[in-house]
């Protein structure tokens, strides 16, 4: 298992890419706000948007683009925490505002990094690469695992079979960044543990590669959260990304 603190580091020189700061102002914990960078070094987005949040180790993060620099400065950062960030009223407060320039909130994650020893698979797991990947692009449940996208490349895997071959569970990882690979999970048997288990050894895998596994999902989705805690992975950060308005 990666020591955390090692996790922790390449976090913040990610988080650091992603918001346009430095690495040490993540030893402040006093709301910082910066202008949305452009840089082809930060994780990839299918949409940028103009506002992104993040609440990471006691820290807030607010990343806007030029037109609302002053609307955070002045208004959200004063009255938002990191510990109370996705409240329901800021939440709609800042659709609000996002809204008076076309956009919204497309999401208000929780995202788990591994911390704990992951538990032994307990089922029979199939590492999955490049070629695998490509062929399940037709399996039209597959709508977590991976993204099948041309912006971003899902670069791993890992599944479960029955005899006749029939998919039972699948995990997949993408290349979010140099440092960061976000995973996701479909499980077609529920209350086997199949989830785990291909989650567990997806996150194995991705740390073997010297990547950071994280696995990301909605506030209320309770049992895709207790999962990602059976896996070894906890709560370690929060994140709000926006894009134009449908």
């Amino acid at each position: 298992m990666v020591a955390r603190n090692i996790l922790d580091d390449k976090l913040m020189e990610q988080f650091a890419i992603d918001y346009g700061c430095a690495v040490s102002d993540f030893r402040c914990r006093d709301t910082l706000v910066t202008e949305l960078p452009n840089t082809p070094q930060a994780r990839k987005r299918k949409e940028t948007g103009i506002l992104s949040m993040l609440s990471f180790g006691g820290k807030l993060l607010i990343a806007a683009a030029p037109e609302l620099l002053d609307w955070c400065q002045t208004v959200l950062a004063p009255h938002c925490s990191a510990a109370w960030c996705f409240e329901a009223g800021t939440l709609i407060s800042i659709d609000r505002k996002l809204q008076e320039y076309g956009f919204e909130i497309d999401q208000a994650h929780l995202f788990f990094v591994p911390k704990y020893p992951a538990p032994v698979a307990v089922h029979t797991v199939q590492l999955l690469y490049a070629s695998d990947i490509a062929e399940l692009e037709e399996e039209e449940r597959i709508d977590e695992a991976f993204l099948f996208e041309d912006y971003i490349e899902d670069v791993l895997g890992a599944a479960i079979y029955d005899e006749e071959h029939q998919l039972l569970a699948v995990a997949g990882a993408t290349a979010n960044s140099e440092r960061m690979w976000e995973m996701g999970v479909n499980s077609f048997a529920e209350g086997r543990g199949y989830a785990v288990s291909v989650l567990t050894s997806l996150t194995q895998e991705v740390l073997r590669q010297g990547k950071v596994p994280f696995y990301g999902t909605a506030m209320s989705h309770l049992a895709s959260q207790n999962i990602a805690l059976r896996a070894g992975l906890v709560p370690t950060f929060c994140e709000l990304t926006t894009r134009r308005a449908k």
